[in-house]
């Protein structure tokens, strides 16, 4: 019995890590180290000569939120982001003051942007597969 206990115990443990998903992007922002503020995460960019990468969610979008539990939290796509970008997530719905280069009628939407020019040098959009998103991002 003591063992059958443990076993239900560590099934339920091991289901509630896989169906963990990242409902609250400030949450996901601040736990992976994006910033939140595109005039302070362009500044920073600039200060480190590196691109910015721009990713724009909706609230109760599927697709949004499928990118940012099963790739962006991979450690491959993580490490990969974080050598070559400043990074930045946008919600459309709720964030004020978004510049409108990066306003699109769907979501999710990742930008890559020159942060010396500020100007969009790349556009993913949708959810895709990792090694896909990895190639064009």
């Amino acid at each position: 019995m003591k063992f059958f206990c443990k076993f239900i115990l560590l099934l339920l443990t091991v289901s509630s890590l896989q169906a963990f998903t990242w409902d609250d992007y400030d949450q996901f922002a601040t736990y992976m180290g994006y910033e939140r503020d595109y005039n302070k995460a362009l500044a920073i960019a600039k200060e480190k000569n590196k691109d910015l990468f721009v990713l724009e969610v909706s609230e109760g979008c599927p697709f949004c939120h499928r990118l940012v539990d099963t790739i962006l939290t991979k450690d491959s796509v993580r490490d990969y982001i974080n050598k070559k970008y400043i990074k930045l997530i946008i919600n459309r719905d709720t964030d004020k003051n978004i510049p409108k280069k990066l306003m699109r009628p769907f979501s999710p939407v990742t930008f890559i942007i020159d942060a010396q020019s500020g100007q969009i040098i790349d556009e993913v959009d949708g959810w895709m597969e990792e090694d896909n998103y990895l190639w064009h991002i």
